[in-house]
């Protein structure tokens, strides 16, 4: 047995009233001297959790022995307990929570973004081009180029970029950089040559090779016409996948995650079972499926909620419509016409919600409402459909009768609209599975980002879960000019859909965004820059308190992946998942844990408050992150 001992634990768990984390009040910051300190562990189990002096006894009780302990020095140290033959591992005073879990995470995509070229930090187009040409320099001759993370919006010259440029100083490789939403790929013609692109080609439905006004391509390439291109850019080996994916598991438990779910293709599906066969995962993993899968899966008898305590199988996930920052995502009014061709400067105060703002802008495929016919241009941008309704429904259907769930991605409202549409059409299939195969099927939309009002409460009433991302609002601030005020959207609505009893779970996206859990809760509880600028926080009525964004991280991944009764709290019984931080997300005066509060302050006395605590929680330093009873991951 493991005893983790002189901790403040938060064990979150639902009934335990001594708990601070888990009051609907608020507490006093203070702990109590009766409060739990320590969590005694035997195997991948927590057999308790108490006060050091309880769990001895309990230890003692079950070894029919006492012992007395030699005291342990520093975080991590250990002590064998003699007769218990127990190990005691001393937490230094700090704080123990339940491991914090990602609900959506790119694996392979996060590990190559590790390697590739790193956009996320240029701040103009002539700095990409600099580090594109830098890079093909130390890039054999005729071999691709990859990266990923440009943002035109937050470029000091917000215009986007062509091939033009790209051709000329890296005539010799193609070049495939993915943009930060992973929803445009930037390519030049030695690219579209080997991908067999011309100006001929046309588009696919659900994608665009974007045109200039002459009709010849300009090197971008967005939603399902990336396919197109990236099938023909050269993956790692199967061997250097697995060092990939195993470098990105330690980055990831060094920031208090014990588990994820991967959206990611059959190349992560491969290195997770590879990693597991060699005995070398050590980060739990819910494992979703894409659309060409399907077929092999079924063949095989994939279905939702089979596999071990390691590597669990998800459900499939397909896509309503594309992201924001590509002007992508299916809304039900335009996105805004553009007025001349610049952008707003990442360094100017983010536009109010609905306001237009001068941009450069391309028109894309996308659907129109009926209504709306004889009062927009016949060019007006409401984003893509990446699949219809029918054919959502369709493909949902065949998956659900095969004993898979579905994860739909959906960003604009109009895209999140259709999916409720499907699901409720969807209802009976699902049921019939659930029995068929003794298990649920809980469905999900992923992103959810702006939602009608009157869908808000078809969340709750479909048992549809809200997969979510904190992160998103506030790198999202820049952009939300883009969104018509008018429409009074549920825009990263947590607490509303909390409130109308929708299960929601938290993640990240990663590489979209940073997968560090403890930048996302500063995020719900702020909404507000990265940086702590107050003046940037959007809607601050739909703040989130610290406790409810660590459950979204905790208990609202544990219920997507139906292990509700196994993790996401610390009790007896559980799966031993938890990490220890230097710092208290629950200590501290605002712990009301009231989701939608008017004044946006959370409890707190002041605004000023509510930061320094947002911000203490967003530069946690996790000590030790422990997985199945195992320490595997120590500072």
């Amino acid at each position: 047995m493991r005893l983790f001992s002189n901790a403040v634990v938060r064990t979150f768990a639902p009934s335990s009233g001594s708990d601070a984390a888990t009051s609907n009040a608020a507490t006093s910051a203070a702990v109590s001297d009766t409060a739990p300190d320590s969590i005694l562990v035997d195997g991948e189990k927590i057999v308790a959790v108490g006060t050091r002096a309880e769990l001895l006894d309990i230890a003692a009780a079950e070894s029919s022995t006492t012992a007395a302990l030699a005291s342990a020095g520093g975080i991590g140290a250990t002590t064998v307990i003699p007769g218990l033959e127990i190990e005691e591992i001393d937490c230094a005073g700090q704080v123990i929570l339940p491991g914090l879990v990602d609900a959506h995470m790119h694996s392979v995509h996060y590990a190559d973004s590790l390697t590739d070229l790193d956009l996320s930090n240029v701040r103009s187009l002539a700095e990409a081009v600099a580090a594109i040409r830098e890079r093909a320099g130390q890039t054999p001759f005729g071999e691709w180029v990859v990266g990923s993370g440009w943002d035109i919006n937050k470029w000091d010259d917000p215009r986007y970029p062509d091939r033009e440029l790209l051709d000329q100083a890296v005539p010799d490789n193609p070049v495939a950089m993915w943009s930060v939403d992973l929803h445009t790929l930037w390519t030049n013609a030695h690219g579209l040559e080997i991908a067999g692109i011309d100006d001929l080609t046309a588009d696919p439905f659900g994608g665009e090779f974007v045109r200039d006004d002459e009709g010849s391509l300009t090197g971008l390439v967005r939603e399902d016409a990336t396919d197109l291109v990236a099938r023909f850019i050269p993956e790692p080996t199967r061997e250097e996948q697995v060092e990939r994916l195993d470098r990105t598991q330690k980055l990831f438990l060094s920031q208090g995650l014990t588990g994820i779910h991967d959206f990611d293709s059959i190349a992560s599906t491969l290195g997770w079972y590879d990693l597991r066969e060699a005995d070398r995962q050590h980060i739990r993993v819910m494992k979703y499926l894409r659309s060409p899968e399907v077929p092999w899966a079924i063949e095989t008898g994939w279905h939702t909620g089979d596999g071990d305590d390691w590597l669990r199988r998800g459900g499939l996930k397909l896509f309503s419509d594309g992201a924001l920052g590509s002007h992508t995502c299916h809304m039900s009014s335009p996105f805004p016409e553009p007025s001349a061709h610049d952008e707003p400067a990442a360094s100017e105060e983010p536009a109010a919600l609905g306001e237009t703002s001068e941009q450069e802008s391309y028109t894309y495929p996308g659907t129109v409402p009926e209504d709306a016919l004889s009062s927009e241009p016949a060019d007006a941008n409401y984003g893509i459909t990446q699949m219809s309704e029918d054919d959502l429904f369709e493909n949902a259907r065949w998956a659900t009768e095969a004993g898979i769930s579905v994860a739909i991605h959906a960003i604009g409202d109009q895209a999140n609209h259709h999916v409720l549409n499907v699901v409720e059409r969807l209802r009976q299939t699902t049921k019939e599975a659930e029995e068929r195969f003794e298990r649920p099927l809980r469905h999900r939309v992923e992103h959810a980002q702006f939602i009608q009002p009157a869908d808000v409460a078809r969340f709750a009433e479909l048992d549809i879960i809200a997969s979510m991302q904190p992160r998103h609002c506030i790198s999202d601030l820049h952009l939300l000019h883009l969104i018509d005020e008018s429409a009074q959207l549920a825009a990263y609505a947590w607490p509303d859909l909390l409130s109308a009893g929708a299960h929601v779970a938290f993640g990240s996206d990663g590489p979209v965004e940073p997968a560090n859990p403890f930048a996302a809760i500063y995020a719900a509880m702020t909404r507000a820059s990265i940086s702590g600028d107050a003046a940037t926080s959007f809607q601050p009525r739909r703040r989130l308190s610290a406790v409810e964004a660590i459950r979204q991280h905790t208990q609202g991944p544990a219920f997507a992946a139906g292990l509700e009764d196994r993790r996401g709290y610390l009790a007896p019984g559980m799966d031993a998942d938890f990490i220890v931080v230097d710092t208290d997300p629950c200590a501290a005066e605002g712990l009301n844990d009231g989701l939608l509060n008017h004044d946006g302050l959370l409890g707190y006395e002041s605004e000023a408050a509510l930061f320094a605590h947002a911000e203490a929680i967003r530069d946690t330093t996790v000590a030790l992150t422990v997985v199945g009873g195992q320490v595997k991951y120590t500072v």
